[in-house]
């Protein structure tokens, strides 16, 4: 890891870290004001379908670590070398592999007969989604800080040093790669790539967002949507490290100190932009995004336009996670375990409950009415949310 990436992580320390006490630092210079608890009455509950330790505490920002739900299986990994296969109606074990001194630093990525993870040394490691064994492991040239995903035979993964890499889902063969210099001062962690029909759309340290094939890399478009503001570096920051949302013809994304986006990918253009910008990954229903904020208040954007229909400040100045789009209801976490229930009709928090001393890692998968998340003590979760009234 270069030097400057080590600067970013003591930088970030006291800027963005997602999970811990109940207040946070979000510059050099002083701290934000201690949030207030706010008063709740609990109309729901939480059913808690099952939980499986996956081995190791996870410390945001060690490891970038979602599980993957494909058909009646739940692929996820562990920091500490672990990837597993689970049954996701009750959680289990189908396999389980170990990576031998390896820290997993990003993963999983699923598709094409294969479950995918990146490690700290700058491997992908491709596993068959079968039974578990290695069909192959590519040597890249750093750390990988974004899960790999894979299409219609390229895997695409993401290294610290600012290169994208085009693999061959056959034998772990680069294909192709590109390279972009990074800023002086980032955040940690890369924006996870999405790849459908052929085309990879990523989201870059810089404030760019491009389209480039898959088959070989080349650009089809690529134009800035954050531009770095300030006197210092802390205030240029302009990250992208939401992972791109497509639903239908639109491209949503946010970035760290500018806006939200949604961008119309046929005719290639902005079709609206929102002042609210996040660092966590956006959740949506059939009209509505659902974004949190840098300083942990939770936005309903509408998705025609990107008109505000809500702000649900009380969870101002906890360290709140991204938001999860669950039926009726939308669920934050915060770093002291508490997992918050907002009503998505006025945003007004219907319950809170404990997930213990922890808060939630990576994106969550939600299959109806049942929501799976890692959490930082290392479990796999399922849970359900009901309406007691």
């Amino acid at each position: 890891m270069k030097n400057s990436r080590l600067i970013i992580i003591l930088a970030m320390t006291f800027m963005v870290a997602a999970c811990g006490g109940k207040s946070k630092k979000t510059d050099f210079f002083g701290e934000d004001p201690k949030p207030s608890k706010p008063k709740i009455q609990t109309v729901t509950k939480v059913e808690k379908n099952w939980r499986v330790g996956l081995g190791g505490k996870i410390q945001t920002g060690d490891a970038v670590l979602s599980p993957v739900l494909f058909g009646a299986y739940i692929y996820a990994a562990s920091a500490n070398g672990q990837v597993y296969k689970l049954a996701s109606e009750t959680g289990k074990q189908a396999w389980k592999v170990k990576l031998s001194k390896e820290v997993i630093s990003a993963g999983v990525g699923v598709g094409g007969g294969l479950v995918l993870v990146g490690t700290d040394q700058g491997f992908v490691y491709a596993f068959n989604q079968a039974d578990g064994t290695i069909a192959w492991k590519a040597a890249l040239s750093s750390e990988i800080l974004a899960s790999p995903v894979i299409d219609n035979g390229v895997v695409v993964a993401r290294t610290g040093d600012g290169k994208v890499f085009g693999l061959s889902s056959y034998d772990g063969s680069v294909k192709w790669t590109i390279s972009r210099q990074l800023p002086k001062l980032t955040l940690r962690g890369e924006s996870r790539p999405v790849l459908t029909q052929g085309v990879v759309f990523i989201g870059f340290s810089d404030g760019n967002m491009a389209a480039l094939q898959a088959e070989n890399g080349t650009a089809l478009w690529d134009f800035p949507i954050s531009f770095p503001r300030g006197t210092n570096e802390i205030d240029r920051l302009s990250d992208i490290d939401t992972n791109p949302l497509i639903v239908g013809d639109y491209l949503y994304i946010s970035s760290y100190q500018e806006v939200t986006h949604a961008l119309d990918i046929r005719k290639q253009v902005i079709a609206w932009s929102s002042d609210v910008s996040s660092f966590h990954s956006l959740a949506y229903d059939a009209a509505y995004l659902y974004v949190t904020d840098k300083l942990g208040v939770v936005h309903q954007l509408d998705r025609t336009d990107g008109q505000k229909g809500w702000s649900q400040t009380d969870l101002q100045y906890f360290q709140v996670s991204a938001p999860i789009s669950v039926g009726p209801y939308i669920l934050a976490s915060e770093g002291d375990g508490g997992l918050y229930v907002l009503r998505k009709s006025d945003g007004v928090i219907v319950g809170k409950h404990s997930l213990g001393a922890n808060t939630i890692i990576g994106e969550p998968i939600v299959d109806s009415d049942v929501v799976y998340f890692l959490d930082s003590d290392g479990s796999l979760q399922s849970i359900s949310i009901i309406n007691k009234s």
